[in-house]
């Protein structure tokens, strides 16, 4: 008798259950771009699944690099989610105490919960060949650079102009 209430005190020690997506996919066109996450290199190329997910990680910058084609950057969120059987879910009809009778095995032993993944979960990035004209963001992002450009630069300095006598 003893020993059912025992594995069933130990059963609900821990009554949090963590439940992460774990892998993200990587592709492109075309495949074996190198993959940069957070600005370092994985020494992986395309395609490839990597477990970078997490309950309570961050936001991921990854970007794919090919020689003879232009670098491409997305971002990959973080999404995390928690969760909590209330106890009011149980109640049946209006003027009925709320009994836990409609939870499910989950709710009773594991009542709370944490679910993260990574956002998208496949990512997939067509690569642009050097030589081949920017097309939509690209364009804005390159005039944008042109422009801050333009502002940084010293402004060209007149020459000085000759003094009188000079120049005779």
């Amino acid at each position: 008798m003893r020993l059912p209430i025992l594995a069933l005190l130990l059963s609900c020690t821990a009554c949090t259950w963590f439940k992460r997506n774990h892998e993200i996919l990587i592709t492109s066109e075309p495949p074996g771009a190198q993959i940069w996450i957070n600005g370092h290199d994985t020494g992986e190329t395309t395609p490839k699944a990597f477990d970078i997910a997490g309950n309570f990680g961050s936001d991921h910058l990854l970007e794919l690099r090919k020689k003879g084609y232009r670098p491409e950057q997305r971002v990959l969120y973080q999404h995390t989610r928690g969760y909590t059987s209330r106890w009011i879910d149980g109640a049946g009809a209006p003027g009925v105490p709320p009994l836990p009778v409609f939870w499910t095995a989950g709710d009773v032993f594991f009542p709370f919960a944490v679910k993260g993944a990574i956002v998208p979960g496949e990512v997939y990035v067509k690569l642009y060949r050097e030589d081949e004209p920017l097309l939509g963001f690209d364009v804005l992002r390159a005039n944008a650079q042109k422009a801050a450009a333009a502002q940084t630069a010293p402004a060209p300095t007149a020459a000085p102009a000759p003094l009188q006598g000079e120049g005779k």
